[in-house]
């Protein structure tokens, strides 16, 4: 099973990559920086939430005064199989979060914000010893740092204290402050690379290294290869974008000391859960108004699993349609 874990991981890494090599999102401010120097676009391809990004605006404000950008969305995956005859599964997903940032001096922006993200399954079956809820509530605490003159060079450090676990019980032995550092090389205003260590000690792999690019390679067409959703863009029009794409979800969480499930003879009392699953499809975002966007898109969850790295063990489901809403602004 350790070995299937690894495989798992590896898989997501790969998957990253591969999308980073052939796919893109939100289209990036007027230029990393304002005239008098101040950070404008340090590095939206990775201002990851515990999961996937809560928001992910195309700029990081950098005014003297507060700025704010929130983001909230719903997704809907139909009934899957689960594998080893455990039975069938539904899932609803919801994330909500809100950012703030000021400028502290020339080229220090600071971030504070909260997130709160949620799955919900439906079981069809019997004796399904996975947990019916996962949930992560967290603050976010960041800078970004612009780490020489030309601000060629950028950084972001981010950490996400909060209780990831279920509604079930919530306590301290729940609690983790996952992190990420993140170094951006802005080459041009159409072009920039990044890399980022993503840090959480509920991971079976505490360390991941997240490499990305950002390229505008045409007029009206965008390549984001940033995780968790790397995209392709085309903009017909300045209110409209569609895009195609990936999703990786993921929540880390740790169920109750009470839970009285088992899973291959092993309690599952106070066990880690590594929560993963793998989206493709495509979709359009509508600018409502000035700094608020309407987004729907659809396709397939095209692989899922719960990982028990305590027990070795894992449980996976078969593919099946998924629909997303989500929102976002800035103000």
């Amino acid at each position: 099973m350790k070995g299937d874990f690894y495989f798992k991981v590896l898989f997501i890494i790969a998957l990253g990559l591969f999308n980073s090599a052939f796919v893109q999102a939100q289209e990036p401010g007027p230029g990393p920086l304002t005239p008098e120097g101040e950070i404008e676009d340090p590095l939206a391809p990775v201002r990851l939430s515990p999961g996937r990004q809560a928001f992910g605006p195309a700029k990081s404000q950098a005014t003297e005064d507060w700025d704010f950008e929130v983001g909230a969305d719903y997704g809907y995956v139909a009934s899957a199989s689960l594998k080893q005859g455990l039975g069938t599964v539904t899932e609803q997903s919801a994330e909500v979060g809100v950012l703030a940032s000021r400028k502290i001096a020339d080229g220090l922006v600071g971030i504070v914000g909260g997130d709160w993200q949620t799955f919900s399954f439906g079981y069809s079956g019997s004796n399904i010893p996975l947990p019916q809820n996962l949930q992560g509530l967290n603050a976010i605490f960041g800078v970004d740092m612009q780490l020489d003159e030309a601000s060629e060079w950028l950084m972001r450090i981010q950490l996400e204290p909060g209780v990831y676990g279920t509604l079930q019980s919530i306590g301290w032995h729940q609690v983790n402050m996952p992190g990420v550092a993140a170094f951006t090389n802005i080459v041009n205003e159409d072009f920039q690379w990044f890399i980022a260590v993503r840090v959480d000690a509920f991971q079976f792999f505490p360390v991941i290294p997240v490499p990305g690019i950002r390229w505008r390679f045409a007029k009206d067409w965008l390549l984001n290869g940033s995780a968790p959703k790397p995209t392709i863009d085309w903009s017909p029009t300045e209110d409209i974008r569609l895009f195609v794409g990936g999703d990786i979800l993921n929540l880390n969480a740790r169920l109750a000391d009470s839970n009285p499930e088992v899973l291959g003879n092993r309690s599952l009392a106070g066990a880690l859960v590594n929560y993963f699953e793998a989206r493709v499809g495509g979709g359009i975002a509508y600018e409502v108004s000035p700094g608020l966007s309407l987004q729907a898109e659809g396709g397939a969850m095209v692989w899922r699993t719960f990982d028990f790295p305590r027990i070795n063990d894992n449980v996976n489901s078969t593919m099946a349609p998924y629909f997303q809403i989500a929102l976002r602004g800035q103000f």
